[in-house]
């Protein structure tokens, strides 16, 4: 008879429950990863930096641009025109190394460049003049700056930069997505305690009622009331401190989740975790392998590295070719007067032309020599730091993967503590009914049943985060869920 009713109330609680969980929102970590890949701001910051790279790279070709330069200089004395200079000239430079260059020398006035005005050879003054010069040329270093120069190494490191900053995108978000998926199953695990303990005061709750009514009918022992009701005032802190550790779980968890206008979103009590991606996955020595074989070779830290090496490697090979001297050509084949005081001269381009250059070295080279050696060491250091990075991400994969087993092994155990500590409380009930034992006994029993559940549901949470986090330990940013 008592042990029917004991059944049925514990029935009654379940279907009741079932009945609240249909107005419930299940958020499960599927949906919760992708809420914060999209709107979290620190998603958001890390979406930034390859826009920036990509501008870098738009700054560094900005040195290979046509520059159009126009010089203006005019003056007046006494109401007469001493000279005025129009100078508009176009440069083009090249990703060879070239520049070409074009433009007009515009002049006029009597006090002009007697270089280029024509000049009285009996008093050796300049008569007032008016001319066009057109000319175009170019101009070639020959030694230094021929293979590479500052502007070539600019933009090949601001390409590099895309990677860098894409590489450097992916751990940031590796990182939130870690502290994340820890904070979502402590919520998980929050979640299901409270129910424990809530199923547990509920049939405490009942149970003293039930209790009370047996005592009026002289079935039971006045004293079965008062440890009915101790177990109930026991239950209830229980159940207290379960709702105050989902709450402030639930609050840390709304940490993470905003909307696409950027405002937070608090988790509402109506919203319950899934149990989706607790559920217990094979993962053999040969997925341990190949977890570690991208890991070496993809995970974003180790991308850093290896794409900063790429750029100190172009700083080396700037060094080595400023240990070249400057000697630089220019040559304008083309230039010709348009029109003005300037007899014209037959020949274009053998006659009509400017050939110069110049040439520059420091004697011992010492500024060049540091800056070489110095970036040699500088790549000798990254390449050091990559060896230990791969070495330690390594173990680290191999950590998360042995962590993963042991949670695994523990949540076998734990479920059979539970499994057993079930058996254990339904057969206490039947000694109860028959008169073998106490209530105080059922309590012990149903103590360590929900002692039992409790720990199951920190195993399990544990188990998903283990099994997240040896993905993300490789580098990779989704979780495997459903394997």
């Amino acid at each position: 008879m008592k042990l029917r009713s004991f059944k049925f109330v514990w029935i009654l609680l379940i279907v009741v429950n079932n009945l609240f969980a249909q107005d419930t929102t299940v958020f499960t970590f599927d949906q919760f990863y992708k809420v914060i890949a999209i709107n979290h701001p620190v998603a958001k910051q890390a979406a930034l930096l390859p826009e920036m790279a990509n501008s870098q790279v738009r700054m560094a070709k900005g040195n290979f641009d046509p520059v159009l330069q126009i010089d203006y200089d005019k003056k007046n004395t006494k109401g007469v025109n001493s000279y005025q200079y129009f100078e508009p000239e176009i440069k083009i430079p090249t990703r060879i190394g070239l520049d070409l260059k074009a433009g007009v020398d515009q002049s006029s006035g009597a006090s002009v460049n007697p270089e280029i005005g024509k000049y009285d050879p009996v008093t050796g003054k300049t008569l007032d003049v008016n001319y066009s010069l057109v000319y175009a040329g170019f101009s070639l270093p020959v030694l230094r700056g021929l293979l590479t120069d500052q502007r070539r190494i600019e933009l090949k490191q601001a390409q590099i930069l895309i990677d860098l900053n894409k590489a450097e995108q992916l751990k940031i978000l590796n990182k939130l997505f870690v502290s994340a998926s820890k904070d979502y199953w402590k919520w998980q695990s929050a979640y299901q305690k409270y129910n424990y303990i809530k199923e547990g005061f509920l049939l405490a709750q009942n149970r003293l009622s039930f209790i009370k009514s047996r005592i009026k009918e002289g079935e039971e022992k006045p004293i079965d009331s008062v440890e009915a009701f101790i177990e109930l005032k026991r239950r209830e802190v229980l159940l207290a401190e379960s709702n105050l550790e989902l709450m402030n779980a639930r609050i840390l968890l709304s940490a993470y989740i905003w909307d696409e206008f950027n405002n937070p979103v608090l988790i509402t009590p109506n919203t319950i975790p899934a149990a989706a991606g607790s559920q217990v996955v094979i993962i053999n020595s040969d997925t341990l392998s190949r977890l570690i074989s991208f890991a070496v070779q993809q995970h974003p830290e180790l991308l850093k590295y290896t794409f900063k090496i790429g750029q100190l490697q172009f700083d080396k090979k700037l060094a080595i070719e400023n240990l070249k001297p400057q000697f630089n050509l220019s040559y304008f084949p083309f230039q010709t007067y348009t029109n003005g005081s300037s007899d014209e001269v037959a020949g274009l381009f053998t006659k009509n032309y400017k050939l110069g250059f110049n040439f520059k070295s420091s004697l011992f080279l010492r500024k060049e020599r540091g800056k070489l050696q110095l970036t040699s060491l500088k790549v000798k250091e990254a390449e050091f730091a990559l060896q230990l990075g791969k070495r330690d991400l390594t173990n680290q994969v191999v950590v998360a993967y042995n962590e993963l087993e042991n949670i695994e092994l523990m949540r076998n155990l734990q479920q059979d503590l539970v499994d057993n500590a079930a058996l254990l409380r339904i057969a206490e009930l039947q000694r109860f009914e028959s008169g073998e034992s106490s209530l105080f006994l059922v309590n012990q029993r149903e103590r360590a049943l929900l002692d039992a559940q409790s720990k199951l549901a920190e195993v399990i949470a544990k188990y998903a985060f283990a099994k997240s986090n040896l993905y993300f330990s490789a580098g990779l940013l989704t979780p495997v869920l459903n394997n």
